[in-house]
């Protein structure tokens, strides 16, 4: 019970977090039509959040029960961090190029995608791997 109310208060707090950046950067406004970045951004930042909170209270939860947290416990938690930023940074490329596409077209729009997908999201699902099998190992 103590973990899931954890849980749903970082949760609430990481929505408020994620609303109040949108709102600051002019991301979302609310009554507006959402476009897609504008989910992804909200998405994106929304998971970063809630993983940081989480991973402070994990690490804060071995400290007071004077358990020690392993190497291979820390590399991953970084690697997932790293993977997430990796998405935000895909969404955030993507719309320069969505607005590079409107303003100057030098290629498909597609082909920005595959690349940019390639450049972004591919290394981020290799962390994600890479963390899961570092985790798997140390059991």
């Amino acid at each position: 019970m103590k973990r899931t109310s954890i849980v749903i208060g970082t949760i609430i707090l990481s929505l408020l977090i994620v609303f109040l950046f949108a709102k600051v950067f002019s991301l979302y406004h609310f009554g507006d039509a959402p476009t897609i970045t504008s989910i992804f951004y909200l998405i994106t930042s929304f998971f970063i959040i809630e993983y940081i909170f989480l991973s402070v209270i994990y690490v804060i939860y071995k400290k007071v029960k004077r358990e020690k947290i392993g190497v291979k416990k820390i590399i991953s938690l970084l690697l997932f961090l790293i993977s997430l930023l990796l998405l935000f940074g895909f969404v955030f490329i993507l719309n320069f190029d969505w607005i590079a596409y409107y303003s100057y077209v030098p290629c498909p729009f597609y082909l920005s995608i595959i690349k940019r997908s390639l450049e972004f999201l591919l290394p981020s699902f290799l962390l994600v791997v890479v963390g899961f099998f570092i985790l798997r190992k140390e059991r």
